[in-house]
């Protein structure tokens, strides 16, 4: 593995600045998810899907001419249109995928791969309408490019350890998201009105939010899978105990509607969400429907904090935590072998910080 300072060469020389946009793929999906980010909220409403090869090779050659080097590629779900995420992935050079892996997307997209898990096969049928662990399984066993990602909710937190250890025995790397709910599904909990197939089975007293006891326990079985050996868990205690504060991330934004200004991921003139129909959106970020103080989206919160690292790079310890996010940051989210570490005798992810004071940190750049 490479040490600190031959890491940090090798990524300010291959990835830095990052320079990355999102982009939804497309407004078709083949699971009805309780409460689906894509379908919670009326951004998707009014967007034709593009579908002309010629104009999405035209778009993307765009993207890369203005410095666009990373991509988050979403939708609903991205693996049913793979011929844009073809082309996209000929023009700009990294990326992820955010997929719910029922499709095995073509060795030709050279991206990370996000598989998203909700839970044990019953949960699965109950809040996605099928079981589609043994397929996903299947279809990214022995692909590099994948990370299996586990969606934790108020209902499958005691599923923590079979699906650490399902993953464990396929050879899958895993890591831990965080249902934040949209303005639709507190208003859906909260009058019960608006039902329809993404918002079914909750109620204002049993449904997916994290509680703040959920949250300590969540983290508390985290921790235990971190300490575990044959675990390929993608994750940190740092992370975890930030992303488990009750107090939240943002708590600059207080009350309905208010926005941080203290996200990763907000959209400025470089880092910008593109709909479906190749249209810029005006949100505040690729998720504009999710209230701000209840966000812990994994995507958003590892970028939010890995700017407020990289703030703070100068203070005591700042520049080995930095290293260790951006090494977190590669495992998670690049697949590139050369800035990956080796995880085939490791139990999870334990960095060494040497010293690297001689060789000073530049701010990365979302943006």
């Amino acid at each position: 593995m490479l040490n600190d300072i031959e890491f940090w060469k090798l990524l300010r020389k291959e990835l830095l600045p990052l320079r990355p946009s999102q982009y939804d793929i497309t407004s078709i999906c083949n699971l009805t998810c309780e409460g689906c980010l894509f379908f919670s909220g009326d951004d998707y409403l009014g967007h034709k899907d593009a579908k002309d090869l010629k104009v999405i090779e035209a778009f993307f050659t765009g993207e890369s001419a203005r410095g666009v080097r990373y991509g988050y590629f979403g939708g609903a779900e991205p693996s049913l249109a793979e011929k844009k995420l073809v082309i996209a992935n000929k023009h700009i050079p990294y990326g992820v995928v955010f997929t719910n892996g029922i499709k095995r997307l073509s060795a030709e997209i050279d991206y990370r791969v996000h598989v998203s898990l909700w839970g044990n096969p019953e949960r699965s049928r109950e809040l996605r309408g099928a079981d589609i662990m043994t397929k996903q399984i299947k279809n990214y066993r022995g692909d590099h490019r994948a990370v299996f990602v586990f969606t934790l909710t108020a209902r499958n937190l005691d599923d923590i350890p079979y699906i650490a250890q399902t993953c464990a025995d396929n050879d899958l790397a895993l890591t831990f998201n965080h249902y934040s709910p949209t303005t639709k599904y507190m208003d859906f909990i909260g009058s019960g009105a608006g039902a329809d197939q993404y918002h079914i089975t909750s109620t204002a007293t049993d449904n997916l939010i994290l509680s703040d006891d959920d949250l300590r326990l969540a983290r508390d079985s985290i921790a235990l899978v971190l300490q575990q050996s044959g675990q390929r868990v993608l994750y940190d205690n740092d992370f975890n105990n930030l992303v488990h504060d009750p107090a939240g991330l943002y708590p600059d934004a207080q009350g309905a509607g208010a926005i941080t200004r203290d996200c990763g991921v907000l959209l400025t003139s470089s880092l910008r969400h593109y709909n479906t129909d190749l249209s810029q959106s005006t949100g505040k970020c690729c998720t504009p429907n999710i209230e701000c103080s209840g966000c812990r989206l994994y995507a958003q919160s590892f970028a939010s904090v890995l700017a407020r690292a990289t703030r703070d790079m100068r203070h005591p310890g700042g520049q080995q935590r930095l290293i260790r996010l951006w090494r977190l940051w590669c495992e998670l989210f690049l697949n590139d072998d050369r800035l990956r570490m080796d995880l085939s005798s490791s139990d999870g992810v334990n960095l060494p910080l040497t010293s690297i004071a001689e060789h000073p940190c530049v701010s990365h750049q979302f943006v």
